[in-house]
């Protein structure tokens, strides 16, 4: 067991574990860089724009710094995305060499979690609503669909657009799998973003009652105003599959 363990530390992080004795450095090597590389390989096609804005250099250093640092909380492959999101947001700062990230690196690699989840989620059937009478419809999120904010424009981040301040405004998005099961998303607003928040796993409150709270939330001198176009919004989401019935 010693051994392995021992092994498994090289493997990991060999610039500060030493191969076993008892192990074949030229073996060892051979399974470090294969780890390595499936690591490497499967976090860039999940996290292909990030990959793109990367430096072979910063990318390495990125992916080695999770390999070994991060204790992952689940056995299976399909969850190192949702590893890796966590690592960039509560340890990946520890590391001196975050300084030389991206702003925008967390923000980035989360938008593109998102499209992965949307893109392959399998939750349970969900119930089409109807775009008659949504006032009184008990509606609530898809679990297709993810509104998200951030501080940076990360939809538009490419290698020919790279933004190296945070702009005045925010983007709000919401990714989601249409019907065609193509995974697209929508620009939307403050406003639309919080009645999206409010819908999700709602299962009580009809439409009406949280347009209304949404509309006194935001202390507007016409509430009627935000409620109509809350349920203009509400129609577009329903037939684009945002919004569902609920229960």
């Amino acid at each position: 067991m010693k051994t392995q363990h021992r092994f498994t530390q090289y493997i990991r992080n060999p610039d500060s574990a030493p191969v076993p004795s008892d192990i074949e450095k030229r073996r060892a090597d051979i399974y470090r860089d294969l780890f390595f590389n499936n690591l490497q390989s499967f976090l860039a096609d999940n996290f292909p724009v990030l990959r793109k804005v990367s430096s072979n250099e910063n990318w390495n250093a990125l992916v080695r710094d999770f390999f070994s640092r991060h204790q992952s909380s689940s056995p299976y492959f399909s969850q190192i995305p949702t590893e890796f999101i966590h690592f960039l947001q509560h340890e990946r700062a520890a590391n001196e060499q975050s300084v030389d990230d991206p702003p925008f690196i967390t923000e980035l690699a989360h938008y593109e979690w998102a499209e992965l989840l949307a893109a392959t989620n399998d939750g349970a059937e969900q119930t089409r609503a109807h775009v008659d009478n949504i006032e009184q419809q008990l509606l609530t999120l898809s679990v297709n669909a993810y509104p998200l904010a951030y501080q940076y424009p990360v939809h538009n981040i490419s290698p020919e657009f790279i933004p190296s301040e945070v702009p005045d405004t925010a983007s709000y998005l919401v990714v989601y799998r249409n019907a065609d099961d193509e995974v697209v998303f929508l620009e939307t607003n403050p406003v639309t973003h919080a009645l999206l928040e409010k819908l999700a796993n709602n299962s009580q409150q009809h439409s009406h009652a949280i347009l209304t709270k949404l509309a006194a939330e935001m202390h507007h001198p016409n509430p009627d105003v935000v409620i109509q176009g809350g349920l203009s919004i509400l129609r577009d989401f329903i037939e684009r599959g945002i919004i569902v019935a609920a229960g």
